[in-house]
């Protein structure tokens, strides 16, 4: 056998150097994301799952089921999506079409990747620009639940945060793919 190294090695060999450098400002997003989406969707799952556990009980036990029971439910569904948007992004757990990725080439998927994910960033920084304009206005338009009358304020500037982390997540994401690695992390096993 000979030690002779081919071009083709060493660029595998460079390539496989490249994905260990560690990335710090991807690091430090993965456990913001991480952190925000299972501690803070973690505690309000765990909420949900308390009321709608007690208003069953109660309806079908007592015939008294807790007043507005479905206003807080809502509202907490709604912050769960808005503080796991940006985790699932990141995990991948978010329906992707890849229609026409397997008749082209990787630099041109590549491209169109990286396109997509500026399109969608726009988008996110105009959506948190407009949910934070609107928390801001709330108040004033009288903004609220139906039954308990829970002011819809604090929730459009969660949701408003909630968009700005998944425009991080893919800011953060496009020089991967301009490198032509994967963007996907592995949900923690621990």
């Amino acid at each position: 056998m000979s030690s002779v190294i081919t071009d083709l090695e060493k660029k595998k060999i460079n390539m496989s150097s490249q994905e260990k450098k560690p990335n710090p400002m991807l690091d430090f997003v993965d456990r913001l994301v991480r952190f925000v989406a299972l501690w803070g969707g973690g505690l309000m799952i765990v909420s949900l799952m308390g009321i709608t556990v007690i208003d069953v009980t109660l309806r079908y036990f007592f015939s008294s089921p807790i007043f507005g029971a479905r206003d807080v439910s809502k509202l907490i569904m709604l912050t769960i999506v808005a503080l796991s948007v940006a985790y699932s992004a990141r995990t991948g757990g978010q329906v992707s079409i890849e229609l026409f990725a397997g008749m082209m080439g990787p630099r041109i998927t590549r491209c169109t990747e990286v396109f997509v994910r500026l399109i969608a960033i726009v988008m996110l920084i105009i959506l948190t620009w407009r949910l934070w304009l609107s928390g801001l206005h709330a108040s004033e338009f009288g903004e609220a639940s139906l039954a308990l009358e829970i002011p819809f304020k604090p929730f459009y500037f969660i949701l408003s945060v909630g968009m700005l982390l998944y425009a991080v997540v893919l800011i953060v994401e496009i020089p991967l793919f301009l490198r032509g690695r994967t963007t996907n992390i592995k949900p923690p096993s621990h």
